[in-house]
Formats: structure tokens, C-alpha cells, sequence
């Protein structure tokens, strides 16, 4: 992992915070609470709410007016993020295309193909996190998540 190409992602109730040293944080109107709470009325969420959701932070993304780029990885402090991708020591990675095979499995389990929600975090909370965490990536050219530990 190269330092100077890693950006850290903060998952808030109402926003997504990206921060690199030395710069201006980039804000994402959208936050896991908050799509949790006003889009998903179905645990798991319906194909419905999901493709809802998708525009919503895609509607976010673009108001940011960043476009795709090759940004390197991300940097997860939080243990919740780790828990949604399965990274449990520092420096652990996912993939871009491993975020992407969870969040394929979260669509098909909302069409009622629930024995492939094995290994997925329950909870509309979690597919609001693992859904904004795909869309950002997709959409800004971020490569991975690192495992980072808790800032001291």
C-alpha cells in the first residue's frame, strides 16, 4: 500500500468524508444512517430501495463534481467497515471487484435468494455502508480498502 495514494473514508449518519493529507476533505452528501433510515424499509432491502439508493449517492457523487480517477486505495479506520468487508488485522485488503461480489450478493439476496446473504453484515444499516462504500469506489476510481487500525 502506498501511503501517498490512500485516502481515508469516514462513514457518517449523514455524510461520507474522504481525507488525504494536506487536503481539503471531500464531503458526500450521503451517509449510511441516513439512506439506512429514510430509503430502506425492508431488511433486506428491496431491488426497489436499493436502485433508489443508487441514485441517490450516485446524486451526491455528482454533486461533488469529482470525476473517476485513479485514486489508489481507501484507508478504513472504522470496525465496522472491516466487519462489512471481512478484514481483520491491519493491512488487510478487499478489491474493488471483492466490494463489488458482496454488493452483487446483497442484490440478489433482496430477490429472494437468501442463502447467498452467508457472510454478508446483517441489518439495513450494513447495506447502506456496503452500498455507498461500491458507489464511491466505482464512481471516484478508488481500487481498495485497507484495514487500518483506530486513529491512537
Amino acid at each position: 500500500m502506498n501511503a501517498a495514494q490512500t485516502t481515508q473514508i469516514r462513514m457518517e449518519d449523514q455524510r461520507t468524508t474522504f481525507s488525504r493529507d494536506g487536503a481539503p476533505d471531500l464531503v458526500v452528501a450521503a451517509g449510511a444512517r441516513g439512506i439506512a433510515q429514510r430509503l430502506f424499509r425492508h431488511d433486506p432491502p428491496t431491488p426497489g430501495e436499493i436502485e433508489h439508493a443508487i441514485d441517490t449517492v450516485e446524486d451526491a457523487l455528482a454533486a461533488t463534481g469529482l470525476r473517476h480517477a485513479a485514486r489508489g486505495d481507501l484507508l478504513a479506520r472504522d470496525p465496522r467497515l472491516h466487519a462489512l468487508l471481512g478484514l481483520q488485522a491491519a493491512g488487510e485488503r478487499a478489491t474493488r471487484d471483492e466490494v463489488e461480489e458482496r454488493f452483487q450478493r446483497l442484490a440478489l439476496t433482496a430477490l429472494s435468494q437468501p442463502g447467498l446473504a452467508a457472510g454478508l453484515q446483517p441489518g439495513t444499516l450494513a447495506a447502506a455502508e456496503l452500498l455507498i462504500l461500491r458507489e464511491c469506489m466505482h464512481h471516484l476510481g478508488f481500487e481498495g480498502v485497507v484495514h487500518a487500525p483506530p486513529a491512537p
